[in-house]
This record gives C-alpha cells, sequence and structure tokens, in this order.
C-alpha cells in the first residue's frame, strides 16, 4: 500500500504545482503583456505592472520550492522505517 500512497501523493503534488502554475501563468499575462506592448502610454504604470509580474512569479517559485520540500519531507519521514 505504501506505493500506491506514495503515487497519490505525488499525483496531487503535481496537481496543486500546475493548477498553481496555470494561475500565475494568468496573472502574468494580465500583468506583464500590456506593459510590454505599452498598452497604457504610462512609464509608471507600466513598471508597477511589471514589479507585480516578478514579485507573483518569485513568490510562487519560493512557494513551490517549499511546498515540494515539505511535502516530500513528511512523505519520506513517514515510510522511514524504525529500527
Amino acid at each position: 500500500m505504501s506505493l500506491a500512497r506514495n503515487t497519490i501523493m505525488m499525483i496531487i503534488l503535481l496537481t496543486i504545482v500546475w493548477i498553481g502554475f496555470i494561475l500565475v501563468t494568468f496573472i502574468l499575462a494580465y500583468t506583464l503583456f500590456p506593459a510590454i506592448e505599452y498598452a497604457d502610454g504610462d512609464s509608471v504604470l507600466g513598471l508597477v505592472r511589471v514589479f507585480i509580474g516578478v514579485t507573483v512569479l518569485a513568490s510562487w517559485i519560493y512557494g513551490w520550492y517549499k511546498l515540494t520540500k515539505i511535502w516530500f519531507y513528511r512523505l519520506m519521514l513517514r515510510d522511514r522505517p524504525l529500527n
């Protein structure tokens, strides 16, 4: 049963990461593309959009790293045999 549980846990982790990736991609497209295309015409608004986009991307990468680290730690600690 341990292999099946580990496989399910990995699928759940990948699903969470992919949903987060889709959400971050939407936010980046909404904030960065108008700034790149200079659709607003305002430099300050363009810089704010770029700052928001980079902050969201960096936060997602850091969150993904922490989630994966905690998830794998719990997964490995649970499967460790007792001495």
